[in-house]
């Protein structure tokens, strides 16, 4: 079983029937659309990006680090909420403060999924 599987089929099996949950998945589609080859790369076949940034501590203390993103397609998405039990209610486009019903599009850095247990 995959990692991403696993997590979500734990999910649904946390909800009651007919409970409800929202989750959000960094986009493949804006992720290949704006790769910045210089700071990283992505692995097409895994759907994993790779960048190298820098974070600082609270006393401003910088450290170079390796970011690993998993990313997504609405497809991919769909299927595994269904491999899990789960019903999509809504699958939209989004990015943080801006949570609306954009339909899936390259634009916007995450998908928000709303998908509910059968009763």
């Amino acid at each position: 079983l995959d990692p991403d599987g696993a997590v979500l089929d734990g999910i649904a099996r946390a909800l009651r029937p007919g409970g409800a949950v929202a989750l959000s998945a960094f986009s493949a589609y804006f992720q290949v659309r704006w790769l910045d080859e210089e700071r990283g790369s992505f692995d097409a076949e895994r759907g994993v990006n790779h960048e190298r940034t820098e974070i600082r501590d609270e006393s401003g203390s910088v450290a170079e680090v390796d970011l690993w993103t998993t990313c997504f397609t609405p497809r991919e998405l769909r299927l595994l909420a269904a491999r899990s039990g789960l019903l999509v209610d809504h699958l939209w486009s989004v990015r943080p403060g801006e949570y609306g019903p954009n339909p899936p599009d390259l634009a916007h850095e995450e998908f928000l999924m709303v998908a509910h247990r059968p009763a």
